[in-house]
């Protein structure tokens, strides 16, 4: 007889505590944080301790953008560098990752030149932030996300989207070496699209273990690494899981802890959506929709570190530049945030 008072109290406590029993409609609706100008592509997105963004633009210009108290009414945009004043060829900007508190490294380069580099971006010092060159990366493909390394203050692992492996930087000396190299990270070789040529794409390091995205198989991997980034050559390279057939590509992603089963929060530029992913669950559309311009051309996201957004994904978006929605509808490039508090697989 006890067991059947069971759901009923469950009800009860649910009620009492202001959860819902009921799953919220999908997709979840998105908000503007705010967009910049058409064309403008952001391609990443990390965000500070303080909870403030930082934002990369691809194009028209390689520009770090930093918007200040995104979970306000009325967040600001502030220009922090312009890296085309560098003395160096740089065209656009990709990853961005925390290396230590309020110190980031970024990516970036000049794809006519086939040169790129890594910068540092200071904030401990200063009011603006202190940004300097650490690196030339000259056996680097075409560098795209950034992961930082728990407990190193001086590497972070790169993702070679063309190479079809990922870096390990050490921004002290400059020098890089490969970390982890796997056929999961490659793109096939037989692939004529310039479009699908893209293998490894986003990475992100959580509790010991590297997951990454493969654009051009729509699917996400993990890993297990060293300390140090470096992969134990017997370590297993494992599928979290993979977007359906009708999705053409897989852009970068977000890790929302959930014990052995982390969520994924995966973003699909020209898919125009967000969509969650976990081991052994079926991926769901999350937010955005693949004719309208909500999240058109969606590149990147992160979580909120706040109090007030620790449960909001900020996404960043091309605003359909490389593939316009319905082939034609453009706009310029956003931050979008999505409230996922009552969301979850």
């Amino acid at each position: 007889m006890k067991t059947r008072h069971v759901p009923l109290l469950f009800s009860f406590v649910c009620a009492i505590s202001g959860l819902s029993l009921n799953k919220p409609s999908l997709p979840l609706s998105t908000e503007t944080v705010t967009q910049f100008g058409n064309p403008t592509w952001i391609e990443n997105i990390a965000v500070r301790s303080n909870g403030d963004l930082l934002i990369t633009e691809l194009l028209p210009k390689p520009i770090l953008y930093a918007v200040i108290d995104p979970a306000s009414s009325a967040p600001e945009v502030r220009l922090l560098h312009d890296f085309s004043a560098e003395e160096v060829p740089v065209e656009g900007l990709t990853g961005i990752a925390e290396i230590s508190h309020d110190v980031f490294v970024l990516v970036g380069g000049s794809a006519a030149t086939l040169s790129f580099y890594a910068w540092s971006v200071n904030f401990t010092s200063t009011h603006r932030p202190l940004v300097r060159k650490v690196a030339d990366l000259k056996h680097v493909k075409l560098p795209n996300g950034v992961a930082t390394l728990p407990g190193s203050s001086s590497s972070v692992l790169i993702a070679d989207s063309l190479g079809g492996l990922a870096w390990h930087l050490d921004i002290r000396t400059g020098k890089s070496v490969v970390a982890v190299q796997a056929p999961e990270m490659a793109f096939p070789p037989n692939e004529t699209d310039p479009s699908r040529r893209v293998g490894i794409n986003g990475i992100k390091v959580h509790k010991g273990l590297l997951y990454f995205s493969n654009s051009n198989s729509r699917s996400i991997y993990k890993v297990k690494i060293g300390k140090h980034g470096i992969c134990d050559p017997s370590a297993g390279v494992r599928l979290v899981g993979r977007l359906p057939d009708g999705v053409s590509f897989l852009d970068d992603f977000a890790v929302r802890d959930g014990g052995r089963r982390p969520t994924i929060f995966a973003t699909t530029s020209s898919d125009n959506r967000l969509w969650a992913l976990a081991l052994g669950k079926r991926p769901v559309v999350v937010a955005g929709e693949q004719d309208k311009l909500t999240l058109a051309g969606v590149t990147a996201a992160a979580f909120g570190r706040g109090l007030r957004d620790k449960d909001v994904l900020y996404a960043v978006t091309s605003g359909g530049v490389g593939k316009p929605v319905n082939g034609s509808l453009t706009e310029g490039g956003k931050v979008a945030k999505i409230d996922l508090s009552a969301f979850w697989l």
